[in-house]
């Protein structure tokens, strides 16, 4: 099998492969989703006799051994040709797949090179209502934010907007994927003028299969673990960076009653130095007068 494995987190890992008879445009549709995620990923070159949606085990098995839990896994033959199925796993079996048939594919190279950084957090755009209208849609909608790692948001910082995947369902059987470079220009307005450049991947999908987890498993997955829970702790805070921030109750005090350790070199003992030194200064002085008398008597 050949495929991806990424994001190794609390919460999910995911994988990409490829059966035992694979076709040259699979090969490169896999190599590509490889290349886009390869910040987090493993190819596996191997070519297995897996079929996900007959016997689901051998599959599980394999993404055990790679500590995997999404995956991307491709195969060839005359009934589906060029077929690719999507899929993720949860507690050691399969909780979603959606198999799509490759109805066309640009590759990477066909493209002119982009400025994206890699392992750069894309932002995904989905069009149309069909995700919407049908319940399976939603699921499919969900299962792509959680292969390319991200969350819902409310606003976005316009700086940091480098990356953008778009995935339209133009009709209920019929998905396109298409990845964009976000360019922004000078608008001579607040707002920049921005500018999408095609980038790849571009792949036409159309939906053939789909396997979704009964309720009662997808209500046991959708359970956040206790070593993922930030737990509330009074009087702590988080900001923006991570820092943790903590803030201290304290009663008024009384600076003038509190306890001063005297530094050395005080008042006090250059006050007993000063006194000494004129005791000495006056024996001295007293000396000279009395050597001055003497002299005059003589």
């Amino acid at each position: 099998s050949s495929g991806i494995n990424a994001e190794k987190a609390v919460v999910s890992t995911q994988s990409t492969g490829k059966g035992a008879s694979t076709s040259g445009v699979l090969n490169d549709v896999l190599s590509d989703l490889f290349k886009i995620r390869r910040h987090n990923g493993v190819m596996l070159n191997q070519n297995n006799a897996i079929l996900p949606f007959e016997d689901s085990a051998p599959l599980c098995e394999l993404l055990k051994k790679k500590d995997a839990s999404l995956f991307v896994f491709g195969s060839h033959n005359k009934k589906r040709p060029h077929n690719l199925v999507f899929g993720r796993t949860f507690d050691g079996q399969v909780l979603d797949m959606i198999e799509f048939g490759v109805t066309s594919f640009k590759k990477l190279s066909q493209f002119k090179s982009t400025k994206v950084p890699l392992g750069a957090k894309p932002c995904l755009i989905f069009n149309g209502d069909v995700f919407e209208k049908f319940p399976d849609w939603g699921i499919i909608q969900n299962f792509f934010c959680d292969f390319f790692c991200t969350t819902k948001t409310s606003s976005i910082n316009l700086q940091g907007l480098e990356y953008v995947i778009s995935l339209s369902a133009v009709e209920p059987d019929l998905l396109l994927l298409r990845s964009y470079e976000v360019n922004m220009k000078k608008s001579g307005m607040d707002s920049p003028y921005v500018e999408l450049v095609e980038i790849g991947v571009s792949l036409d999908l159309k939906l053939r299969r789909t396997h979704f987890a009964p309720p009662d498993l997808r209500k046991q997955s959708l359970k956040i673990p206790k070593a993922a829970k930030i737990g509330k702790t009074k009087n702590i805070t988080h900001d923006m960076a991570g820092s943790k921030l903590a803030t201290v109750h304290m009663t008024k005090q009384n600076i003038a009653e509190m306890p001063q350790s005297k530094m050395k070199g005080s008042k006090s003992k250059r006050k007993e130095g000063d006194e000494n030194g004129k005791v000495k200064k006056a024996k001295v002085d007293e000396s000279n007068l009395d050597t001055e008398n003497d002299m005059d008597t003589s």
